[in-house]
């Protein structure tokens, strides 16, 4: 036995909630499936001030609120990990927990994650002096010395956005320079190995900026994807699979912030309620 809804859609951060959100708006029964906590990468921010409407607020807290509305218009949250996803009229959608979902209309919004440095105490010192995102924490480092660690495009746009803002911007490629050592708390200083030689470099932050890796496993073949592995969709934000929809951090685009994934998500699920009604 399955429990059927209009719409469901995978992953509870800024974009899965806000097609949740915009779905339920538009009369469809609403499931959310989240693997971990809603918010996604969102929640885990200490500060946002770029959010409108918010000077200054926590991802934790925006992250509640989205998920506290999209209840209030009758979306479900379900908390499991999809397994697998077989296409049809009608989608089903099997968890990890045995239970089966099924639906008209799916809305993939499953996020990504920050490629690492893969050096000792750096999840401890993420929202301490350590960011994944210049463009959304760089006016916490104003006026200090900040280090870019990263290469090719992330890194230039992250040096580029940083030089107006922190007194001195450092670019270090880990790929020729490793980072070894993450030194205080608040972070104080790095610790590169230049040419195998130890170097300290103090700082006031730093940036990670490798870029991200979409979290596609479970589409892969499923949806049409980009070389990178990024969803492809139209402005509909529709992929190639008729009910198929994908918003955030997953799908291809110039800039990842959470009001572009809200954006994404609201386009999705308009669309996706739209083409529920349809079936």
């Amino acid at each position: 036995m399955s429990d059927f809804y209009d719409v469901i859609t995978v992953g509870g951060g800024p974009a899965g909630l806000s097609a949740a959100i915009y779905a339920a708006r538009s009369g469809a029964s609403v499931a959310v499936v989240e693997s971990l906590t809603v918010g996604g990468v969102a929640a885990a921010t200490p500060e946002i001030e770029n959010y409108p409407g918010y000077e200054s607020i926590s991802g934790y807290e925006l992250s509640q609120k989205m998920s506290e509305q999209a209840q209030r218009l009758g979306a479900r949250i379900i908390y499991g990990k999809v397994e697998k996803i077989r296409d049809g009229q009608v989608k089903r959608l099997q968890l990890s927990g045995g239970e089966e979902l099924t639906c008209s209309a799916l809305v993939l919004a499953p996020g990504s994650t920050p490629r690492k440095l893969g050096v000792e105490r750096e999840s401890e010192l993420l929202g301490a002096g350590l960011s994944y995102c210049a463009t959304c924490d760089g006016n916490f480092f104003r006026g200090k010395h900040v280090v870019v660690a990263g290469a090719g495009k992330h890194a230039a746009s992250a040096e580029e956005y940083l030089r107006n803002i922190a007194q001195k911007v450092t670019v270090v490629n880990p790929r020729v320079t490793p980072v070894t050592k993450l030194i205080g708390n608040p972070l104080a200083a790095i610790e590169i190995s230049e040419n195998g030689t130890a170097r300290v470099i103090e700082c006031g932050g730093l940036f990670v900026e490798l870029g991200y890796e979409p979290s596609t496993e479970l589409v892969k073949g499923f949806v049409q994807t980009d070389q990178a592995g990024y969803v492809i969709c139209n402005e509909r934000m529709q992929t190639d699979k008729a009910g198929v929809f994908a918003a955030g951090d997953i799908v291809r685009k110039p800039l990842r912030q959470i009001v572009t994934a809200a954006a994404d998500g609201a386009i999705a699920g308009q669309f996706a309620a739209a083409y529920a009604k349809t079936r």
